[in-house]
């Protein structure tokens, strides 16, 4: 038999409304218990402004090779490879 989470009866009041106090506390309380010791904003390495460019060119020619937009696309990817080799 599958056990159901248990509900926080500390958000309920018996009129359904509870203060903005106490559900800022209460909320807070599920929070550490269900994201205690997890980061929520991990340090991740951005691409610079060249690998952007240099991805979205290679995305560009991929559709203009596949035929979508041939002349528009492969426009697009030789400025944005042009722009890559100024930075």
């Amino acid at each position: 038999m599958k056990q159901r989470p248990s509900i926080d009866h500390s958000l309920l009041s018996p009129n359904g409304r509870m203060s903005k106090r106490a559900r800022k506390a209460a909320l807070a309380r599920e929070a550490k218990k269900l994201f205690d010791g997890i980061d929520l904003n991990p340090k991740v390495k951005q691409p610079s402004e060249k690998e952007k460019l240099l991805r979205d060119a290679k995305m560009w020619r991929g559709l203009s090779d596949r035929g979508m937009g041939r002349k528009k696309y492969a426009r697009l990817a030789d400025e944005a490879e042009r722009k890559a080799a100024l930075l």
